[in-house]
């Protein structure tokens, strides 16, 4: 059984990270790995689905309200959850945590402990220090565990994970809004469905840009690769009037 990584890496990336103040809370609460990856999620919903409207010949109203209502329905459902599921993989890693520590703590074998720690610290930033530094943090943690805690007797969502449901969920409905946007806006569906779909395309180059940052890889090759996936997506969408995503 192994130590969650989840956690950990929301700590870290918290640490590293200063999000700004008027969206502080999702800063917090999601990577930004995950916060970049729900805006990707969205854009590409969005405009697979806004893709049906046929840029090249004027449609009709029905159309326009039918699309919107689509878009919405699917945003929102995908939305709560994509944040609901965060949320209980978070919950189930406490679980499994729990899990792990009440068998650490029936261990008489002192070895045996120490190793059960040590494959479970070599999934976090633990495996990256010398094996000197990583010996004295195994120790702390077996002599630290408590012997005689009670059992997790009842498992419920912290006010985290309920944060995190909104903060995915708001991730997936900022580009919804900014993407349908331009269809309220404009008098023509041609103008507004050119308007929306340029927005995305460049959404998707900045997401492949700053993705391509965050994992370390060429800024410049993610956000073009990125940028051909959503013209791909768009012309796809405008050509067979089909969703793709």
């Amino acid at each position: 059984m192994k130590l969650p990584g989840f956690q950990l890496d929301s700590i870290i990336t918290r640490q590293s990270q200063v999000p700004k103040e008027t969206i502080a809370f999702v800063g917090e609460t999601l990577s930004l790995g995950d916060r970049l990856s729900e805006l990707l999620y969205g854009v590409l919903m969005v405009t697979s689905i806004s893709g049906l409207v046929l840029i090249g010949e004027p449609g009709g109203e029905n159309d326009l309200y039918y699309m919107l209502v689509v878009l919405f329905i699917t945003i929102v459902m995908w939305g709560l959850l994509d944040g609901i599921s965060y949320a209980l993989l978070s919950s189930a890693n406490r679980a499994e945590r729990e899990s792990l520590v009440e068998s650490l703590q029936v261990e008489g074998d002192p070895e045996k402990r120490k190793e059960t720690i040590s494959e479970d610290l070599d999934e976090t930033l633990i495996a990256r220090l010398d094996g000197e530094s990583k010996s004295r943090i195994i120790d702390i943690v077996s002599d630290g565990l408590p012997r005689n805690a009670g059992r997790m007797m009842k498992n419920s969502l912290t006010s985290d994970e309920k944060s995190i449901i909104l903060a995915a969920f708001l991730l997936d409905f900022i580009p919804l809004i900014l993407l349908v946007f331009p269809y309220l806006f404009f008098d023509t569906l041609r103008t507004a469905a050119l308007t929306s779909h340029v927005m995305a395309l460049i959404m998707f180059v900045i997401i492949g840009y700053y993705y391509s940052k965050y994992a370390h890889l060429n800024k410049w090759k993610g956000a073009f690769v990125c940028g051909l996936l959503g013209l791909t997506l768009i012309v796809f969408a405008e050509s067979t009037n089909l969703v793709l995503i």
